[in-house]
């Protein structure tokens, strides 16, 4: 790419507002696009965990359990059931994702992603001088019962067999580090390497920084068409009707990606995986550490004045309707787990919709048939943890430079369908 060409960014959660910083301090000519406010999606909800080396969704066994899970409205992991022949696809993919060799490959990958994005993190918050209550403390995963417990040692050697730490506390030593957990826990796993931060304050930090290195960012813009002439990119075309050019496209936008992408024959099948928070007046004894209540996977985060409770994966569709029962159950969570939770004073609740792959790795590469189209979506959960990694895979490209990293079992094309005739699928300008 030209260092004079423009780059388009469609999406300005947290993966696109990483590749805008990173674009930009390089020298390159960058709009962000983002269709609502920055930052006004799952980034801006999430709990804050960076968890580095953190296992993907699809692992052995799980798929049985989601079926069982399916007619339990109160369950981590829901989906309601309806007829959707995408979420029958979805679901199929996920199912055959859950082997041992799949779960290996992704925690090879995943570590990979994360170690590259704490450097970045690192250098980031360092040059740009960044104040986002960024806690390099780690996170703790916080057992009620022996069976959880083991559990969570097996994961832990998991993670530790992948380059991370992982320390393992006694009752007595949970206790007495963060006495806000009620008497009745029987251990955690302390994820040494990992930090947990406030994610609003970090991505419009970052947002900030990318500006000041002259990247453009417009808000309330809404991307229709991705304008195609000769099979490559040449822009897009707003809802308003507004064809905005640029050399090259990166088209980060979460769950939306999977319409965009389509519009020009790219097959991106992802799921709406919807989270909850629900922010609490801090109480009197809090925990000093993000934690997340295994048992219930529900995490908790102290922020400023407050604690976040925040948690859950609904597969839904692409709503943002809110189910008074999912809040309900992490604040019953944080009352079995933490004293002095009796009366919670709520300040804010809040859902969004993380952009999920079947196969529990993000996409990342270049698009398949259609030259200057770079997709940067799918990191689920996870899109806080590995996003400054991913800015920086998608400047060294975009920059003419090989990845940091093997991202081959990211690409695009993995889930490509039997070959179909796209050219009715482009946008010709």
């Amino acid at each position: 790419m030209a260092k004079d060409q423009r780059t388009i960014i469609v999406g300005g959660g947290i993966v696109g507002v990483c590749a805008a910083y990173e674009l930009a301090r390089r020298g390159r000519d960058v709009l962000l696009l983002e269709q609502n406010a920055i930052g006004s999606g799952a980034s801006f909800g999430n709990a804050g965990i960076i968890a580095i080396g953190h296992p993907p969704l699809p692992r052995p066994g799980l798929a049985i359990k989601v079926l069982r899970w399916m007619i339990d409205g109160s369950s981590p992991l829901y989906i309601p059931p309806r007829f959707d022949p995408e979420m029958i696809r979805w679901f199929w993919i996920f199912h055959r994702s859950c082997t041992a060799e799949r779960f290996q490959l992704c925690m090879k990958v995943l570590a990979d992603l994360g170690r590259l994005s704490q450097d970045c993190f690192e250098r980031i918050l360092a040059d740009e001088s960044i104040d986002c209550e960024y806690h390099r403390d780690g996170w703790m995963e916080v057992f009620r019962t022996e069976a959880g417990f083991e559990t969570g040692r097996h994961e832990a050697g998991i993670v530790r067999n992948n380059g991370f730490e992982a320390t393992e506390l006694s009752r007595a030593e949970l206790l007495d580090r963060e006495p806000a957990f009620q008497d009745d826990v029987v251990g955690a796993v302390l994820y040494n390497d990992s930090a947990f931060t406030d994610p609003m304050r970090l991505l419009s930090e970052i947002a900030s920084a990318a500006q000041r290195h002259g990247a453009s960012m417009r808000e309330q813009c809404s991307v229709d068409e991705i304008v195609v002439r000769g099979n490559t990119c040449v822009g897009v075309r707003t809802v308003g009707g507004e064809f905005i050019g640029g050399g090259t496209l990166v088209l980060a936008a979460g769950i939306w990606s999977t319409k965009l992408a389509k519009l020009i024959g790219i097959d991106v099948p992802m799921q709406a995986g919807k989270g909850y928070h629900r922010n609490v007046r801090r109480p009197k004894v809090c925990l000093g550490v993000a934690s997340v209540f295994a048992e219930e996977h529900v995490a908790a985060t102290p922020m400023a004045d407050m604690l976040r409770l925040a948690g859950t994966v609904e597969f839904s569709g692409i709503n943002n309707k809110m189910v008074q029962r999912r809040l309900d159950m992490m604040s019953q969570s944080a009352r079995t787990y933490l004293r002095g939770m009796e009366q919670q004073e709520v300040i804010s609740e809040w859902c969004g919709l993380r952009p999920c792959t079947a196969d529990g790795l993000p996409v990342i590469g270049w698009a398949p048939n259609v030259g200057g189209v770079y997709i940067a979506t799918g990191h689920a959960r996870m899109g806080l943890s590995l996003a400054p990694g991913t800015g920086e895979i998608i400047a060294k490209q975009l920059c003419g430079e090989e990845a940091p990293m093997d991202i081959s079992s990211m690409c695009v094309a993995r889930f490509s369908r039997r070959k179909r005739k796209t050219r009715d699928q482009l946008v010709a300008m």
